[in-house]
């Protein structure tokens, strides 16, 4: 009897430690919204793109001179340490579409160092960006443009949100890199 007892107390305590998530491991928030938008290069870009890659996605304006060039520099620099992974990419959505058409996302992607698809800059309906970003990435989008979110969103390679940092925070982007790597193992 003790033995059993025994037996169906080490159980209980492996089937609950075998479902409680690790420390280190990243949370699932939801899956990533529906959408359809226009690239820099005339594009169709979809959330299907997301399929098979980790992707960092942000909302920006290229004529923002607030958090946008602090953000976009980081940016910048994950795109450039990860140059030779093409299962990471980096998508920029803008929020003055009325401003931001493809041909100035265009000259902003290459003012970016942009050479290749990896990076992704996109534009469409207001309407439909302030859905997107609010109701599908859950973040503020009341007072566009210059009312945007600073927060960088890792996506895996399943369309699941992951996680938000502070796109203008060094050490939020030390945290964004060893995150990236987690979810390229798995």
């Amino acid at each position: 009897m003790l033995k059993t007892s025994l037996q169906i107390t080490i159980a209980l305590i492996l089937s609950i430690s075998c479902n409680t998530p690790l420390k280190d491991e990243l949370p699932i928030i939801k899956d990533s919204p529906s959408f359809q938008l226009i690239d820099q290069d005339n594009g169709i870009y979809t959330d299907q793109e997301f399929l098979g890659k980790v992707t960092v996605l942000d909302f920006m304006f290229t004529a923002c001179m607030g958090p946008c060039p602090i953000m976009s520099n980081n940016m910048r620099s994950l795109y450039e340490e990860y140059r030779e992974n093409d299962k990471v990419q980096f998508v920029s959505i803008t929020v003055d579409p009325q401003n931001d058409s493809q041909k100035i996302l265009k000259n902003y992607s290459k003012n970016q160092g942009v050479d290749d698809f990896r990076w992704k800059f996109l534009t469409g309906e207001i309407n439909n960006i302030k859905s997107i970003c609010q109701d599908g990435f859950l973040l503020f989008a009341d007072n566009l443009p210059v009312g945007h979110s600073i927060k960088f969103i890792l996506i895996d390679n399943k369309k699941r949100i992951r996680k938000y940092y502070n796109g203008m925070d060094l050490n939020e982007m030390k945290i964004l890199k060893k995150d990236i790597k987690k979810l390229l193992a798995l």
